[in-house]
């Protein structure tokens, strides 16, 4: 068995505006290689790399985006989320207009799309899911989901972004004090 020592630098970033604390540990391996982790209210995010162009872990964080980071973090974590059914129907009856006063579609078929829409409990999926929809499904081609439906920031993405946001102040920080 062999033993190898790995030196570890670790930090905590208290007093973050809105922010728990915030604990980092870095591990560089060798120069372009290594590992951080990042801990704030009982989540976790871990990153390994292994060519780093010969950065170190501290010199990578710094020098990436946010957007890299956090897909690398948490690859399936999105940047929005869909609005409401609200924000979707508002969304819906301007397509309805569009096309009614472009005349691509007629005043009937224009009132039948408008009454599902009004009664759909959600709108989206009448537009975007044969089983649900029946009148909206023809309403933006082929391929509804593609639409440029109403999204809000998601929070959790938000969040995320301010972690990294901290540690990289905090890296600045420590970079300062040495």
């Amino acid at each position: 068995m062999k033993v190898e020592r790995i030196d570890v630098l670790s930090f905590m970033l208290t007093e973050i505006e809105r922010l728990d604390p915030v604990r980092v540990m870095i591990e560089n391996y060798e120069p372009g290689k290594g590992r951080i982790t990042i801990t704030c209210y009982g989540k976790a995010w871990t990153g390994a790399w292994f060519a780093m162009g010969g950065d170190s872990v501290q010199e990578f964080i710094k020098r990436v985006s946010n957007e890299y980071l956090i897909g690398y973090f948490d690859p399936q974590l999105q940047s929005t989320v869909d609005d409401d059914n609200d924000a979707n129907l508002a969304f819906v009856k301007g397509e309805i207009i569009r096309l009614r006063r472009g005349q691509e579609i007629d005043g009937n078929e224009a009132r039948g799309m408008w009454d599902e829409a009004e009664g759909a409990d959600d709108v989206k999926a009448s537009c975007c899911n044969y089983l649900v929809g029946d009148k909206l499904l023809s309403l933006f081609g082929d391929d509804p989901w593609y639409a440029k439906w109403p999204s809000l920031p998601n929070p959790h993405y938000q969040y995320l972004d301010r972690i990294v946001d901290a540690v990289r102040r905090g890296l600045n920080e420590l970079e300062c004090a040495a």
